[in-house]
């Protein structure tokens, strides 16, 4: 049974820091949102590949190109969405974007 991503636990493992997260773990959860999403938003889907790609080559540039794409997008996400879910959608957006900026 494939996992499930939920939107609270990713939230928590951004905050407890980008390399907090082991890699094979990182990935699983790439790996469940891309499924979720494919339908309902297939450019964050599209995006998550190449994120899972870049985390895969190591390549540590690449990955905060992806980050902060990936930020924009699902940022954007969150205020289209509106209410409370969009609140966290757009927070995990604002995540996104600071990971890409540590990396820089």
């Amino acid at each position: 049974m494939a996992q499930t991503a939920d939107l609270d636990s990713t939230i928590s493992a951004l905050q407890s820091g980008l390399t907090s997260l082991p890699a094979e773990a990182a990935v699983a959860n790439i790996e469940s949102w891309q499924q979720q999403l494919q339908d309902a938003a297939p450019e964050i889907a599209s995006t998550l590949g190449e994120l899972k790609s870049a985390l895969t080559s190591g390549n540590a540039q690449s990955i905060a190109q992806t980050l902060k794409k990936l930020g924009t997008q699902t940022s954007d996400a969150g205020t289209s969405t509106g209410g409370a879910a969009g609140s966290q959608v757009q927070q995990l957006g604002q995540m996104l974007s600071q990971a890409a900026t540590s990396l820089s």
